[in-house]
């Protein structure tokens, strides 16, 4: 699930869109740069094993863009602060959108194979893949997303400008560094700050042990203890983070289906019988189908609500006419059509082979999922583009249902088709994003589609070699350690598609049966209610994905959001310059220690 505040930090930092984008006959000033690239690549490497973490935490995903802005330029001003000499000068704002590019590349588009059909895989199999099959695939994936958006570029950035908020925000962010405003440099500070203190927490927690993990609540629920329905105050700031990047709404959605679930629903089924076992995991045996439910029915309804979204895309895509204030691109910006057709053909054919060879995809129906990639990628980047939300998770469903028809009892090669095209749209609209940022900053496409690449590169390389080594076996996926809702949701659905729903108990259908009529309730209420009464209905993806967490993250989540809300409301100024640095960092901070301290103590094993 891609969520984040970066549409609200995109329509308080608004950026004009003539500003910076390239005249006619001016050459765009060098972008792809070997310090920009080497930037980019060091703070995708960061994010990759930060959005691991987290997505195996939480299941969430944020957009990278502004975020890799954010840490890339912060990065940088602590670099020359260090050595001028030596890492100075300051990166231009050409050399700033190609770092970006490679650091939101390697750090976002390479991890949705991972937090979900990799874990489903590991579940259902009860081992992982091969790691050379996982690592083609993954960068198979995530490269070809990049070359499918090339041909988007045009008609949903210059010949129908969409406004693509992430893109916007990190060129506003951007632009408010290099002024070196007062803003900058407070949210500079934020990300240092968040960052070194949430590092410490966990170094202290997770490596000298000084600290508990989580601090039980008391009380009990119809006999049951709190602490036994995974309710407990975690001492981690990554969730506070998470909480503030995602805002109030979704973060109140996940404490309400945290109580509604593990504090209400679980024990009342356990004092009943319907439940064998309490605990994280004895809950999520049933609680995996309503939520699962929820998320797909909401998903797939907010998409037919959106008639003209398909239209609209493809409208768009076989138009041929120019906007008249169009500035036609300088030479040599354009990604030649050669690199296109060339890109498509190998790096589809190497998909459909390490998914025949490794996954047991046949061949015919690899190719057919490559077709479906497209019209995928079409559609994420229409959506993003409009709303910053991108639907990889829907879209991996229905490839995912699609692959369970085609291939009925393979349930190993349907988790791993559910990556296939949701993957590759999350890549592609992960592209345009970077691109809308670096046009209105005067980057060539050109290079930015390298920059890309480069991230891809860098972040397969990085992402699965450290995801086998933090998750070695099945073991590892516990509610202590890696409760990794998203890919239990696909093995889930694999299970189901494979034996049929006559293979879940009767709690579990009434459950899957309300979950999904939930979820088509919610969202016609969010189209439809007054705009008053909106604000109070709660985020059905949000809600589903609580089903599917520890309760005491979706507190810590829920703390976080209201922190963020509080700090808006008191000091706005302070609030828009710094809460997403400082909520960075804390991701980041916390993430990066705990994973070297997780591979550290398990060198010797």
């Amino acid at each position: 699930m891609r969520v984040g505040a970066s549409r609200d930090e995109a329509e308080a930092t608004p950026v004009a869109p003539d500003t910076g984008t390239p005249r006619a006959g001016t050459p765009p000033p060098t972008a792809l740069t070997l310090r920009a690239l080497g930037l980019g690549s060091l703070i995708g490497a960061l994010m990759c094993l930060s959005n691991l973490y987290v997505g195996l935490k939480t299941g969430l995903a944020f957009p990278a863009a502004l975020i890799a802005c954010v840490v890339g330029l912060g990065t940088q001003r602590a670099l020359l602060k260090v050595s001028p000499t030596r890492f100075g000068p300051a990166l231009s704002l050409q050399e700033t959108s190609a770092m970006q590019s490679a650091a939101s590349s390697a750090g976002y588009s390479t991890g949705g194979t991972i937090v979900t059909a990799s874990v489903g895989y590991l579940l259902l199999a009860g081992h992982h893949p091969p790691v050379w099959a996982l690592l083609l695939w993954t960068l198979f994936g995530s490269a070809l997303g990049v070359v499918l958006a090339l041909p988007m570029r045009r008609a949903f950035i210059q010949r129908e400008p969409l406004p693509f908020p992430s893109g916007l925000a990190a060129a506003s962010v951007a632009r408010s560094f290099h002024a070196g405003d007062e803003a900058g440099q407070r949210g500079a500070r934020a990300l240092g700050m968040g960052a070194l203190g949430a590092g410490l927490l966990s170094f202290m927690r997770d490596g000298l042990q000084w600290l508990p993990a989580s601090l039980a609540l008391p009380g009990a629920v119809l006999g049951v203890p709190l602490a036994g329905l995974s309710f407990s105050l975690d001492l981690t700031l990554m969730p506070l983070g998470t909480g503030a990047l995602v805002g109030l709404r979704v973060g109140a959605s996940l404490l309400l289906g945290a109580l509604v679930c593990f504090g209400g629903l679980a024990p009342w089924m356990y004092e009943q019988g319907l439940l064998t076992q309490t605990g994280f995991f004895g809950v999520l045996e049933w609680s995996m189908w309503p939520g699962a439910a929820l998320v797909t029915s909401a998903s797939f309804t907010h998409l037919l609500l959106q008639r003209g979204l398909l239209r609209r895309t493809f409208g768009s895509l076989l138009g041929t006419s120019r906007v008249p204030d169009e500035a036609p691109d300088a030479a040599g910006a354009e990604v030649p059509r050669s690199w296109f057709l060339a890109g498509v053909t190998l790096l589809s054919l190497g998909l459909v082979t390490v998914g025949a060879v490794a996954f047991g995809i046949p061949f015919p129906l690899g190719l057919l999922g490559v077709l479906l990639s497209f019209a995928f990628a079409a559609v994420a980047c229409r959506a993003t583009g409009e709303t910053d939300m991108t639907p990889s998770g829907p879209l991996g469903q229905v490839a995912q249902l699609a692959f369970g028809v085609l291939m009925p009892g393979n349930t190993l090669a349907n988790a791993m088709a559910a990556s296939l095209s949701g993957n590759i749209a999350a890549s592609s609209a992960d592209l345009l994003t970077d691109v809308k940022a670096g046009y209105l900053l005067g980057v060539r496409s050109r290079q930015t589609f390298l920059a890309q690449l480069c991230g891809c590169i860098v972040g397969s390389a990085l992402i699965v070699p450290v995801f086998y080594l933090l998750v070695p076996d099945v073991s590892a996926i516990t509610e202590e350690r890696f409760p990794a809702p998203a890919g239990f949701f696909v093995a889930g659905v694999a299970r189901v598609l494979s034996a049929g729903l006559g293979s879940l108990t009767v709690a579990a259908r009434w459950g899957a049966l309300v979950g999904a009529l939930l979820g088509v309730v919610l969202v016609l209420l969010e189209r439809f209610a007054p705009e008053r009464a909106r604000r109070f209905i709660p985020s059905p993806i949000a809600l589903g994905l609580a089903f599917a967490l520890p309760a005491s993250m979706s507190l810590s989540i829920f703390l976080g959001a209201v922190a963020a809300a509080l700090l808006a409301r008191t000091r706005p100024a302070f609030a828009e310059a710094t809460t997403v640095p400082l909520a960075s960092g804390l991701i980041a901070g916390e993430s990066l220690v705990s994973l070297v301290t997780l591979l550290v103590l398990s060198a010797p094993s």
